[in-house]
């Protein structure tokens, strides 16, 4: 059996650059990696996946599944810094800054079923180096464009957030090397296949999974609002307490 490039999958047009309610409902511990950014080698670095889905925008990737929420994620290093990237980010997400004990030792599982308002523009999809143009029908769709994430703040008190769609996920290296891989390959398959491929370049990855191996040649599923990791059936909706 081949994969294909199609899939069952659909290409559907993208909501408009909005502020919607998000609820984060992956934290994926890729381990530590070189960052390069822009050509420029920024060092090894321990990264995070954190991925939210958009539970009230939603479209049917998948014609056996109906619909399903838009999802938007963001790589990050998990460094808690006051100036850290990381920091900011809590800080916006939460109105408050991390203390001094976080500062020491965050938790980034506790980002898990928290809410929050996510502001997202349109990115156009590179191919061959140059953005991808759009089809005939002038739409902008998963095919040919990403949500990019912009800015995050909490949700208003006064606005109820939908439950959460997808099952909650949480990948962590730290517990890989306390509990053995093999306890948690399961969910390892899991996650999306490009971001396991990049989690197999990280330091954590080659100390801790051995041999295991990664399909390379299986079709890339990174798609805007398909591969998204699933765990079982969906958890109850968490609070936003911090």
């Amino acid at each position: 059996m081949k994969a294909t490039k199609g899939g069952n999958f659909n290409a559907v047009e993208l909501p408009e650059p909005q502020t919607a309610i998000a609820r984060c409902y992956s934290v994926i511990d890729i381990g530590t990696v070189k960052n390069i950014y822009k050509n420029e080698d920024k060092g090894w670095h321990r990264m995070l996946n954190i991925t939210w889905e958009f539970p009230s925008l939603l479209a049917a990737f998948n014609p056996e599944k109906g619909e399903e929420p838009f999802v938007i994620g963001k790589e990050i290093a998990a460094t808690t810094g006051p100036q850290s990237n990381f920091s900011k980010l809590i800080a916006a997400w939460r109105n408050k800054p991390l203390t001094a004990a976080e500062q020491d030792g965050f938790d980034p599982a506790q980002m898990v079923g928290k809410t929050a308002y996510i502001s997202f523009s349109h990115r156009r999809k590179l191919q061959n180096g140059k953005e991808m143009e759009l089809g005939a029908d002038g739409l902008v769709t998963n095919a040919n464009t990403n949500l990019k994430f912009m800015t995050i703040m909490p949700k208003p008190k006064d606005i109820e957030a939908p439950p959460n769609r997808n099952a909650y996920m949480v990948w962590d290296w730290d517990l890989v090397e306390k509990d053995g891989f093999e306890a948690h390959k399961v969910t390892f398959e899991k996650i999306p296949k490009w971001l396991r491929r990049k989690m197999t370049e990280s330091q954590e990855f080659k100390k801790f999974a051995g041999n295991y191996k990664v399909d390379k040649e299986a079709e890339d599923d990174n798609v805007q609002g398909q591969g998204q990791p699933q765990q079982g059936a969906p958890k109850k909706t968490a609070g936003d307490d911090w």
